[in-house]
């Protein structure tokens, strides 16, 4: 019994440093903590509390409307602000009441230049990273675009706010089964067809579906320097899934085609923007499918199907500034890309615009057999006083 006595003064020691660890755990434990689960509840008001450092999108859209648009429509939709902007609490608090706030100017101005850094942080090509993610390696991409000047920046050609310059929605792109590299499995591409080998899975290739897209595809110039995937752009959402963006905005065109001061003016081949269509700006605001109105047959079938109008609201009355050259007085060329000479006929009813014998018998046969309501569609009603006093 004397032998087994150090053994309870241990367990004695052991029973009294749990009590008073108990006795502490009660009078220190916060009144709050346990009430909805292991936690202090009380904390949650006082987060509540807190001021809001990271300033969500929908905060920013109240000023910022017209770039939020271009955000949520195009492939950096959930990329919030404060990722490349920084915090935006000073920001916001000073435009919102710069009195109250104590905020200079220059503490409110969110940082906007955007180093390779930024930019690479996300889109530095990894082994770590999916291969259906877009990245890059510089140099590699720089060679491929025929970019001479090491230090030009992404901004130059992709818009931040608007990366690859989506005509719809991109959370509406079409559905596509889930397309596979070879690459994704194989370090480098098997020579031998997959079709060949037993118990091989399927890979989606674009041939697979679109066989005669493909050939026709493969008889033009864009064949021989980019792939499929290089304007569809592929999104993989799920392992069965993905979102196929069936870009043609001009815009994107661009991104290889206009000639800037940092690209090789050689290949591939550049054009001035928008000189290169008669610095028409209604045509290059409004029609956002302008290149492929042209240039359709050198990419590869497809069917183009415009829907609506792609002037403004307002183009009835505000074409006649565009549509007659002010040199020649004659109906601009622009125009007849699309319509026919004689499509001002459906509208005005008579040549458009006034040959020089229309001031003489011309114009009174017109309002005899028309009437003058067809001329007050472009002229006011004192407009006949000009001349006929």
């Amino acid at each position: 019994m004397r032998d087994k006595l150090h053994i309870y003064t241990v367990l004695i020691i052991l029973v009294s440093l749990i009590i008073i660890a108990a006795i502490v755990d009660t009078l220190l434990q916060p009144k709050s903590f346990n009430e909805h689960g292991h936690y202090r509840w009380d904390a949650v008001n006082e987060l509540e509390k807190q001021t809001v450092i990271n300033q969500n999108s929908k905060i920013c859209s109240e000023c910022h409307k017209d770039i939020y648009q271009l955000h949520e429509k195009d492939a950096h939709f959930s990329v919030p602000c404060v990722d490349c902007h920084g915090a935006g609490n000073l920001h916001v608090a000073y435009h919102k009441d710069s009195v109250s706030s104590n905020i200079t100017k220059e503490k409110a101005i969110l940082k906007k230049e955007f180093k390779f850094e930024g930019c690479l942080f996300c889109h530095k090509k990894l082994n770590a990273r999916p291969s259906d993610f877009p990245q890059i390696n510089q140099k590699e991409h720089y060679k491929f675009m025929h970019i001479i000047d090491s230090t030009a920046k992404c901004i130059e050609c992709h818009s931040p706010h608007e990366p690859i310059f989506l005509l719809t929605d991109s959370r509406q792109s079409r559905l596509h089964p889930i397309v596979y590299k070879c690459t994704d499995c194989h370090k480098t591409k098997p020579k031998k067809n997959f079709y060949d080998v037993a118990d091989h899975p399927k890979i989606f290739e674009c041939k697979d579906c679109h066989a005669e897209i493909v050939k026709d595809f493969n008889s033009k110039p864009h064949h021989n320097y980019v792939e499929c995937r290089t304007c569809h752009l592929f999104h993989k959402e799920s392992e069965n899934i993905g979102r196929m963006y069936k870009n043609g905005n001009a815009k994107f065109c661009l991104l290889c085609h206009e000639n800037k001061p940092f690209k090789d003016p050689k290949y591939p081949p550049k054009v001035e923007w928008p000189n290169h269509i008669s610095n028409i700006k209604s045509i290059e605001k409004t029609d956002t499918k302008i290149c492929l109105n042209c240039h359709e047959k050198q990419i590869h079938k497809m069917n183009l199907q415009l829907k609506g109008n792609p002037h403004p609201g307002n183009w009835k009355s505000e074409h006649k500034k565009f549509a007659v050259n002010k040199l020649s007085k004659k109906i601009d060329a622009s125009c007849n890309l699309c319509h026919q000479k004689d499509y001002c006929l459906s509208c005005h009813k008579v040549e458009m615009p006034h040959n020089d014998q229309f001031k003489g018998d011309d114009h009174k046969l017109v309002v005899q057999k028309k009437g003058k309501a067809l001329c007050y569609n472009c002229h006011a009603k004192e407009f006949c006083t000009t001349c006929h006093e």
